[in-house]
């Protein structure tokens, strides 16, 4: 699995690609909660591997559209969001946990079509499985750590750096166009 940190930055990443109108910082702790919540799982009873233990159920699809449906249904008065934009992106924080623990060298694959299919999909990529401790993870001593930082945190930051970048010339191109049309009247 990846770290618990990782999977926030991810769905912090990903919240960048919606804002809603009012309670943003609510918002950005949601869509990180909701990206680290799927290992909820960790505290089950049964067995790891089980459709009902750690890397079961609460990684797959249908729960994360299940859950980004409820959690943008409750939030997005509150947030005065779109409903479809909040479900969007609490879909993509939710799905992106199951995804981000099948890009890890070891444990068990993500049944990500669970119901449909208990076939698990993952050990993809690059990423070691997480150190397990409860102490903040030191960057100099954790593999994983430094390869999430290279794999994951990097291209995270620079795919918030180029939609910040995009947003920034629309705005001046959108402003410029205004005040050409106010100089024309």
């Amino acid at each position: 699995m990846a770290t618990t940190y990782t999977h926030a930055v991810v769905g912090l990443g990903l919240a960048q690609l919606y804002t809603p109108g009012r309670l943003r910082w609510l918002y950005w702790g949601l869509a990180a909660v909701l990206a680290i919540f799927p290992d909820i799982d960790a505290f089950s009873s049964a067995a790891y591997g089980a459709i009902l233990g750690h890397r079961g159920w609460t990684h797959s699809l249908i729960f994360s559209l299940w859950l980004a449906l409820l959690a943008a249904s409750l939030t997005n008065r509150p947030f005065r969001g779109s409903f479809l934009a909040l479900s969007g992106v609490f879909f993509l924080a939710l799905a992106s946990h199951g995804l981000l623990d099948a890009l890890t060298r070891g444990g068990f694959g993500i049944p990500f079509f669970w119901p449909l299919t208990e076939q698990r999909y993952g050990n993809w990529g690059p990423i070691p499985v997480a150190d397990i401790a409860f102490e903040i993870p030191d960057p100099q001593r954790s593999r994983s750590l430094r390869s999430e930082l290279l794999w994951v945190w990097v291209p995270t930051g620079i795919g918030v750096s180029l939609l910040a970048l995009f947003r920034v010339v629309r705005r001046r191109r959108l402003s410029s166009r205004v005040r050409g049309q106010r100089t024309r009247e």
